[in-house]
């Protein structure tokens, strides 16, 4: 874990030929091969103790997928996105989403020490303590601070760098504070981290960490991730590095949250190939809409068919409902889907229909 910054097959032995006598007129037979050893038998009592060990992983892997909510929450005025890939069947990367009341909304994300099934019972311990304080605390600097000597008191062994941010839905206020966690990137005009350190929770029960405060506009939106993202290995040992993100951000920077992380995964699994991965993969992408309803609508279609392929469908289709209500959009969306379907097929005309119809429920709403 940085600010920035198995698989068990069974050994067969091969039998040992001596080499064959080169000289004479006849050449020795060899030897034949011996048997490779068998693998030994596995008793009653094994067998139902690697039962009992399977399920016990499978009830844990249960539990910390539940504790990752499938779905990011709905916020009028935003879009919310989050996915952790575990490089394991239980990983040690956490995210979650807190509703504070008077439209404040906490987002955390996080990684703890370590992997596998100690990581994932210190993963629900740092999410339960994290929930506690977050409730508490309106700072996130002292929330970190008080989450941090709480896992101190649970985990003694074992560190957690943790990003905490409140979000002012309506006057869109982001304020942050950082545990050890890879920094934050503001997608804008540009791409741009904000550069917020401190030591990670577990570690010294005095740290002190400090908050930042970033303004996010329409359109604006704001990219948190894991270590894991910028450390994965491709099959030359190569790893991904913060300066292909920021690229691939920047290339990008017009997508939504949904076809961003999309997009980030697309990336990192072309780069990394079969290779194995060491680390758990997670991100969290928010953004502001736009204040317009007829370019965010217009943009939802450059997302779902690309760039040229919208603007005739646009022009052709949508352009003359572009000054209208949400309401009216509502009532067209039958008709629109009927030529969207004739035009682009099923699959996408279900696709497009299902982002048009959220966006337009969270503008009349």
């Amino acid at each position: 874990m940085g600010q920035r910054h198995t698989h068990t097959s069974w050994v067969s032995f091969l039998g040992h030929r001596p080499p064959a006598r080169l000289g004479g007129r006849r050449r020795a037979r060899p030897e034949p091969a011996a048997a490779p050893p068998s693998a030994p038998a596995i008793s009653s009592e094994q067998q139902r103790r690697a039962d009992e060990l399977q399920q016990d992983l499978q009830l844990a892997r249960d539990i910390q997928q539940g504790l990752l909510l499938e779905a990011a929450p709905r916020l009028a005025g935003w879009e919310l996105t989050a996915i952790s890939m575990p490089a394991r069947d239980l990983g040690g990367d956490l995210y979650d989403f807190l509703n504070l009341g008077g439209g404040i909304q906490g987002i955390m994300i996080g990684d703890v020490s370590g992997k596998g099934l100690p990581a994932a019972l210190r993963m629900a311990v740092a999410r339960t303590v994290f929930r506690h304080e977050a409730r508490r605390d309106e700072a996130p600097a002292s929330t970190l601070a008080a989450v941090n000597r709480g896992i101190l008191s649970e985990i003694p062994q074992g560190m957690v760098t943790m990003l905490y941010a409140r979000l002012d839905t309506a006057r869109g206020e982001l304020h942050l504070a950082n545990a050890g966690h890879t920094f934050p990137l503001i997608v804008n005009c540009t791409v741009s981290e904000i550069e917020l350190s401190g030591l990670p929770l577990g570690v010294d029960a005095d740290s002190d960490y400090r908050e930042a405060t970033a303004q996010l506009g329409p359109g604006d939106s704001v990219v948190l991730y894991t270590d894991g993202v910028l450390e994965a290995e491709n099959a030359a040992g190569e790893i991904f590095t913060y300066e292909r993100l920021e690229a691939l951000i920047a290339a990008n920077r017009q997508l939504k949250p949904r076809a961003m992380v999309a997009l980030m995964l697309h990336e990192l699994r072309t780069w990394s190939g079969d290779t194995l991965q060491t680390d758990d993969v997670t991100m969290v992408v928010l953004r502001r809409r736009l204040t317009d309803l007829g370019a965010e609508l217009r943009s939802i279609v450059e997302d779902v068919l690309g760039a040229e392929p919208a603007a005739p469908f646009w022009d052709e289709e949508l352009a003359p409902l572009a000054e209208a209500n949400a309401e009216i959009w509502i009532a067209a969306l039958p008709e629109i889907m009927k030529r969207a379907q004739s035009r682009l097929g099923r699959g996408l005309a279900r696709e497009l229909n299902q982002q048009l119809r959220l966006t337009l429920e969270d503008y009349r709403a």
